[in-house]
């Protein structure tokens, strides 16, 4: 862990950490999603995929809040982050959702539309199809009979593209390495929560630009839940972007270096 990087934020009971990189005057918001281990872990390793940031943005990588509990729902995951946020003295920030980070930050842009800036949802979804909750109910199985290397495995095959995992398997394994019993519980619980994301109807309450990022082999929350999320979004009259990496996988922002620049881009845009 990179100690200079990392710290922790209180906010009533809720006590969560991040990362913060960068030291520019405009706050970015970065939601990872779900992690078998915590990206504060390698919080390091974030730095040089986010170099083209770092002028104009200062970044905050979060990790879900500490001591959470079986249970813990999306919407207030959601409530807590814009809580953690406050706690910080940011009143109003861009935010970037990945996946599970996706549906958090469409909560809090339905729940809080005055703390958000611009935001920026990357293979996500609005409502669970039904191939994302067979993959993420089999991640949540995995990890509660400890099957972490079978887990290990499944999540770095539905994740990432077989060209990716094919030249980069050895390096994904190696950051899965030592997994605790209380890491498992832990990404089982944020994994259960998947299920029932449901915002779709509630999508107009948004009042700010989105930019929906999509990969077409998306085999956790498909390329269909992309599509179904921008096209409701400018049917609510919501000003969207949208853009789908058809040869991609879920996991598209770690793989395309093309995808920070396509974030940067629509950031700076007046």
């Amino acid at each position: 862990m990179s100690e200079n990087l990392v710290h922790t934020v209180r906010a009533g009971t809720i006590e969560m950490e991040y990362a913060r990189i960068g030291s520019g005057p405009k706050p970015l918001i970065v939601i990872p999603g779900l992690s078998i281990k915590s990206v504060m872990k390698s919080a390091a390793s974030l730095e040089g995929p986010y170099k083209i940031f770092r002028e104009k943005y200062t970044l905050y990588f979060f990790d879900r809040k500490k001591d959470a509990k079986p249970g813990y729902s999306l919407p207030e995951m959601a409530d807590d982050q814009v809580a953690a946020l406050k706690a910080l003295g940011i009143e109003k920030a861009d935010i970037y959702g990945v996946s599970q980070g996706g549906m958090i930050a469409q909560y809090m842009a339905v729940r809080n539309p005055e703390v958000v800036n611009k935001l920026v949802l990357g293979s996500s979804t609005s409502k669970a199809e039904p191939r994302q909750i067979t993959t993420i109910q089999n991640w949540a199985r995995l990890a509660r009979s400890r099957e972490t290397s079978t887990l290990v495995n499944a999540f770095i095959d539905d994740c990432f593209s077989e060209k990716f995992t094919a030249r980069y398997r050895r390096a994904l394994l190696a950051l899965y390495k030592e997994i605790s019993d209380e890491e498992l519980d832990r990404f089982a619980v944020f994994a259960d929560a998947c299920d029932y994301v449901d915002t779709y109807d509630d999508l107009g309450k948004i009042k700010c630009p989105v930019l929906v990022l999509g990969a077409g082999k998306d085999l956790v929350t498909t390329p269909e839940a992309s599509v179904k999320l921008a096209e409701k979004l400018k049917a609510e009259g919501v000003p969207c972007e949208f853009y789908m990496y058809e040869d991609c996988g879920h996991a598209v922002f770690d793989e395309r270096p093309d995808y920070k620049q396509r974030i940067f881009d629509f950031l700076e845009k007046e």
